[in-house]
């Protein structure tokens, strides 16, 4: 299971981590990678280009099949570490989590995975589980399944078949994001929340849709994990404190003897209507164990839970025990930096040997993000969620 999870989901690598394109058809590739990275990332790459098969058919989302994750039934958001201190309530929750989860697949077979592909549908379940299951004590659920870009669409850096398959990915979370608003939100305050690809479908949909617009009174949070954001965005607010609302919320993990050229440098964001190169310009850090913009070190003493991997986890109704104490972490630079975890189920076997990025092994904790600091994103869900319903009754009450 750990092999599954680790290859299949956190190798999922931020949509703007690897293309853009300006006026015209131009390629750009975020993988600043070393002659063997490229070469083993070009033995994934799809034997024929986006335009020459019609992509897999599009998302039903008043179809049960299109949602992973839905509040009035059962899955792998549910679950939750049997000593957390925070109890899973998605049936009283006053506030929704749209969760967009990250790449489940290594496949060349496609451009585009199908949504009932079966290997990528585990490595969905399994997003569920490690990273959307912190927001179920806040919130209810709410989790698309969309035709996830495959993992070589980010590093195509000779055709514009990449760059196609992440807008396809993104056309159907951007729809799936507008029959959530209209059918089942009902008005209620949310959150958006994703991982590595996901935050960067995200991140563009915070900046289309809901920036600016009348949605952001309702935002509570956007945490959009392990993708590059910008820390000086237009109209984005960016977190100050563990109580911020309606802010934008992320981090990328490495330990200090890692290269974070890839984030901190070459990897492309969305920003004021387009792709662009990150360029050594700031990219956001919030420390998770302080939620300060910034934070400086804080220890692992004060580290209240992070999550460790299992292998039974498809024949389990619960995560793992959290373990204290893994890790600190420091926001200060242009990454969050921890100290090498030595508990076990912290570190990633992924499915292309040898290769070093996103590689707990060469220091990239990108497919950590999340688990690390399992518990202080629960609890922090909870103080948002508590700030965001306390400030809109103070304003009540003064009308």
């Amino acid at each position: 299971m750990k092999k599954m999870y680790f290859s299949m989901i956190f190798l999922s690598i931020c949509i703007f981590s690897a293309l853009a394109y300006a006026q015209t058809i131009k390629i750009l590739t975020g993988g600043s990678l070393s002659a063997g990275d490229r070469a083993k990332m070009d033995s994934i790459r799809p034997k024929f280009s986006f335009d020459e098969k019609a992509p897999p058919p599009e998302p039903d989302y008043w179809s049960p099949d299109a949602w992973a994750a839905f509040p009035d039934r059962q899955d792998a958001s549910d679950i939750a570490p049997p000593n957390t201190k925070y109890t899973a309530t998605q049936v009283n929750a006053p506030v929704d989590v749209f969760f967009i989860h990250p790449t489940s697949d290594t496949s060349a077979e496609c451009w585009n995975i199908p949504i009932n592909d079966k290997e990528a549908a585990d490595g969905v379940a399994s997003s569920l589980a490690y990273c959307a299951s912190a927001f179920n004590a806040a919130a209810k659920i709410y989790a698309p399944r969309y035709r996830q870009a495959s993992l070589y669409s980010f590093f195509d850096d000779k055709t514009d078949s990449g760059i196609k398959a992440a807008e396809l990915a993104y056309s159907d979370v951007e729809c799936a994001f507008l029959h959530y608003m209209k059918f089942y939100n009902h008005g209620r305050p949310f959150i958006i929340a994703g991982h590595s690809q996901g935050s960067g479908h995200g991140l563009r949909l915070l900046q289309e849709k809901i920036i600016g617009a009348p949605l952001a009174r309702r935002l509570v949070a956007a945490y959009l994990i392990g993708g590059p954001v910008l820390r000086d965005m237009k109209g984005v607010r960016v977190s100050r404190s563990a109580t911020d609302t309606g802010v934008i919320i992320g981090w990328n993990t490495y330990t200090r003897d890692s290269d974070p050229d890839f984030f901190a440098n070459s990897c492309v964001t969305w920003y004021a209507g387009s792709y662009q190169r990150v360029n050594n310009r700031r990219i956001l850090q919030i420390n998770p164990l302080s939620w300060r913009l910034g934070g400086m070190q804080v220890p692992a003493a004060r580290n209240p839970g992070s999550l460790p991997l299992t292998k039974d986890l498809e024949t389990s109704d619960s995560l793992a025990p959290l373990v204290p104490k893994v890790c600190g972490a420091d926001a200060s630079g242009k990454v969050l930096i921890i100290n090498k975890p030595t508990a076990p189920g912290f570190e990633c076997e992924i499915e292309i040997p040898g290769i070093t990025l996103f590689n707990t092994a060469s220091g990239d904790y990108h497919c950590l993000d999340y688990t690390l600091f399992y518990e202080s994103i629960r609890k922090n869900a909870l103080d948002r969620v508590h700030a965001f319903l306390a400030r809109g009754k103070n304003n009540n009450d003064k009308k």
